[in-house]
């Protein structure tokens, strides 16, 4: 099947994580000058706390707790719905306007030159995409009539007099070298980004979906590619290009999976 003309995808971002760029603040400047030259302009930075549990080995059985900040450096377009977003062992495009994989691959190729370019990270560990749908029932309709049954647990099963406050499916599954987690969460509410993902970082939601405020299924698949304990890549672009490729199989296969042939008829 071809592109979905009306798909309910809201939210889609990709990430490689490289070799850590200790010196990368000195190195902003220069990378939004050729930033903003391949079409984002835009720039602001975001730093966020982080805290880290730690065993106490002065003293057995105790947690120490270390507090320390993580800084994020977001070049954003003409309009914020898209933007790269640069740490210090990481490069990501994120946008809340997809429209194919060969457009988002292209920006995300032209973005990783730049990295190259200015940043000259050595390797590459892991690379990752992520999808995000928002399902609405139509007018008069059921979740059961674009969600398979099998991921509304009750939803599926009670009385019409029944309302869904939540249901909650996830599963983790792998494919050769790539591992892909899709969950599944039906709720009655207003629609939001899922907690990990709340915060300054991620663009504002589209008014199409931000106006979302009743029934609704959030489909949230995620697959990446890690080397693991092997040795790390080279940092090639072309070569994390052509992996986001297949990553974006894993997800249309497992989005497939969860949705109905009804709602792919729907949303061609």
């Amino acid at each position: 099947m071809g592109k979905l003309t009306h798909a309910p995808v809201f939210f889609v971002v990709a990430q490689a994580t490289h070799s850590p760029v200790l010196k990368l603040d000195s190195l902003i400047p220069e990378l939004q000058d050729r930033l903003r030259k391949v079409g984002f302009p835009g720039y602001r930075q975001h730093t966020q706390t982080t805290l880290h549990v730690e065993a106490n080995m002065a003293v057995p059985g105790e947690t120490q707790v270390n507090q320390g900040q993580v800084t994020h450096h977001i070049f954003s377009g003409r309009d914020p719905s898209e933007s790269f977003v640069v740490g210090q062992d990481s490069f990501a495009l994120q946008t809340v306007e997809y429209d194919t994989i060969e457009d988002f691959s292209l920006k995300f190729h032209r973005g990783m030159q730049v990295i190259q370019e200015i940043l000259a990270p050595d390797s590459v560990t892991r690379v990752g995409m992520r999808f995000i749908d928002a399902v609405v029932p139509p007018p008069g309709g059921a979740p059961s009539d674009f969600i398979r049954a099998q991921f509304l647990g009750l939803t599926n099963t009670l009385g019409e007099d029944w309302v869904t406050t939540y249901n909650f499916y996830e599963a983790l599954h792998a494919r050769g070298d790539q591992q892909t987690k899709t969950r599944v969460l039906t709720q009655h509410a207003e629609l939001t980004y899922p907690p990990d993902l709340a915060g300054a970082i991620v663009p504002t939601l589209p008014a199409r979906f931000a106006q979302i405020n009743g029934a609704h299924t959030l489909i949230d698949t995620d697959s990446w590619f890690a080397t693991g304990t092997e040795i790390a890549l080279n940092f090639d672009p072309q070569v994390i290009v052509d992996r986001l490729s297949r990553l974006k199989a894993d997800i249309r296969d497992s989005f497939h999976a969860v949705v109905t042939d009804a709602a792919l008829q729907a949303w061609k």
